[in-house]
């Protein structure tokens, strides 16, 4: 069993919360908090939460089986994934843990995320290339991504035990089609007009530009 510390939490959202892993540096684990710890919400998510409690599983399966649809339609050696790896689930002292990989910068600090980085107005034009690197690869594995804010995009390096890889952008959470009715799952193009749709979204609320001829992100 995995003992998680709260000093070691990182992140937390509306359903999981995120720790360092305690003996692997190169990893974290997302935890699904308490009934009782999640916020309010009025939502239609959040009705459905209240009303029946297992459907709070559905977003870590619908994560599970877009990161297995994609992986297992791409086994090629130098496939290079615009999302992070997963390593399946392991018991904690809080509760059943999800095991994920980690991004971050040479001296081991988390990496920055796209929205942090956009707040402060300290993104460069060498983050935005990665994030189109990102997004290109996104559209082009026609992943289903329902939740691509700029705090699940996040900068760094990547480490698969041989060392860290090249700086990049990683998608670390928000991904699978987690919406009530599966519109993105239903065809490649209706899930290619939702991705148009987010990345609008995401250039609305980091003050770039999207071109949706080009795909891409500018100043």
């Amino acid at each position: 069993m995995l003992t998680l510390n709260k000093e070691d939490q990182i992140a937390t959202g509306v359903q999981r919360a995120v720790y360092l892993h305690p003996h692997d540096s190169t990893k974290l684990v997302k935890v699904l908090k308490p009934a009782q710890d999640m916020p309010a919400r009025r939502n239609f998510n959040g009705v459905m939460d209240r009303l029946f409690p297992s459907t709070r599983l559905r977003q870590v399966r619908k994560e599970y089986r877009e990161y297995l649809r994609v992986m297992l339609q791409h086994p090629e050696p130098d496939f290079h994934a615009p999302f992070s790896h997963m390593f399946g689930f392991a018991t904690t002292n809080i509760g059943l843990g999800c095991i994920t990989e980690r991004v971050s910068e040479p001296d081991g600090s988390l990496g920055a995320t796209v929205g942090s980085l956009a707040k402060t107005g300290a993104l460069t034009d060498d983050d935005i290339a990665l994030l189109n690197d990102c997004i290109s690869r996104i559209f082009r594995y026609n992943l289903r991504a329902s939740d691509m804010n700029a705090n699940n995009f996040v900068l760094g390096h990547r480490d698969d035990g041989s060392g860290p890889g090249p700086r990049e952008c990683v998608l670390v959470d928000g991904f699978g089609d987690i919406h009530a009715i599966p519109v993105r799952s239903m065809a490649g193009w209706s899930n290619r007009m939702g991705l148009d749709d987010s990345c609008a979204r995401l250039g609305r609320n980091t003050k770039l530009h999207w071109n949706g001829k080009t795909r891409q992100f500018s100043r």
